[in-house]
């Protein structure tokens, strides 16, 4: 999924967000306690330029790490 996520960040297309928005929907929440899942997906987001849904999702997050604070401020 890592993997996916940068590929669609590095796209920076529509297609890439609807892709990462739709494989995002289908993953379970226990997912998104990972690092470096969750920062991949949110740099996925803010690069396709979705950065309400990547800023509802970094606020919604309980432990931030330095590298999700980064994926952010890109």
């Amino acid at each position: 999924m890592i993997l996916l996520f940068n590929s669609c960040a590095q796209l920076k297309t529509k297609e890439a967000l609807d892709l990462v928005k739709k494989i995002s929907k289908q993953i379970p929440k226990s997912f998104y306690s990972n690092p470096h899942f969750l920062t991949s997906l949110l740099d996925a987001l803010m690069k396709c330029g979705d950065v309400a849904h990547a800023e509802a999702l970094f606020y919604s997050s309980k432990e931030k790490v330095l590298s999700s604070y980064g994926a952010m401020m890109k």
